[in-house]
């Protein structure tokens, strides 16, 4: 084991071993995107939910913006 560990350092593979982010999930994984940029051992089941939340969070500001821009209209 700690040579795989060692020859990861020094191939520089070492950093594309990671740990999903999903708090429930937790499983780690090695990163094979182009710029090593995955967060989630699978983006569909771990970060489809992350995912959902904030497009949700995003709607209800925009639904809030809206409305307070017509509140501002109003008292022009």
């Amino acid at each position: 084991m700690l040579i795989e560990i060692f020859t990861a350092q020094r191939l520089d593979t070492w950093r594309r071993l990671k740990i999903c982010r999903n708090e429930m999930c937790s499983l780690s994984f090695y990163d094979r995107s182009p710029n090593n940029s995955a967060v989630y051992h699978d983006s569909r089941v771990c970060g489809n939910a992350t995912y959902l939340r904030a497009s949700r969070a995003r709607k209800r500001q925009r639904a809030l913006n809206t409305k307070q821009d017509a509140k501002d209209a109003k008292k022009l």
